[in-house]
């Protein structure tokens, strides 16, 4: 994954949950806190694709563990928003978990029509 992508999401989180902290604390402090799980889920996402997809056969020594990683750290993320309802907002948690498929997609409109590397 490239580095810009981490860039645009961290940059696309801060810019959310600075605007949030005007209308409510708690919805900034969700979207951080689903933004960084988001980038972490799509860094492991990409490693366990490299590695499984590397030879002729699928892996499923590698995909297996870390799919059950990423959803255990999902239920983890959720469950510190809803125990924690004093300092995490759903709204922004729900915010956060898209920001990296947002910078995603706004990666690959903006290469549509170019040669890429």
């Amino acid at each position: 994954m490239k580095l810009k992508i981490y860039l645009i999401t961290t940059l696309i989180a801060l810019l959310l949950s600075a605007g949030a902290w005007f209308i409510d604390v708690k919805i900034a402090y969700g979207i951080l806190l689903s933004a960084a799980y988001s980038m972490f889920n799509m860094l492991v996402l990409s490693l366990t694709m490299k590695a499984a997809i590397g030879s002729e056969q699928l892996n499923y020594a590698v995909l297996i563990p870390g799919n059950i990683i990423r959803f255990a750290l999902l239920m983890v993320v959720i469950y510190i928003a809803v125990k924690n309802p004093q300092i995490f907002h759903m709204v922004g948690v729900a915010v956060g978990f898209t920001l990296f498929l947002v910078a995603l997609l706004a990666d690959a409109l903006s290469r549509k029509g170019r040669k890429t590397e």
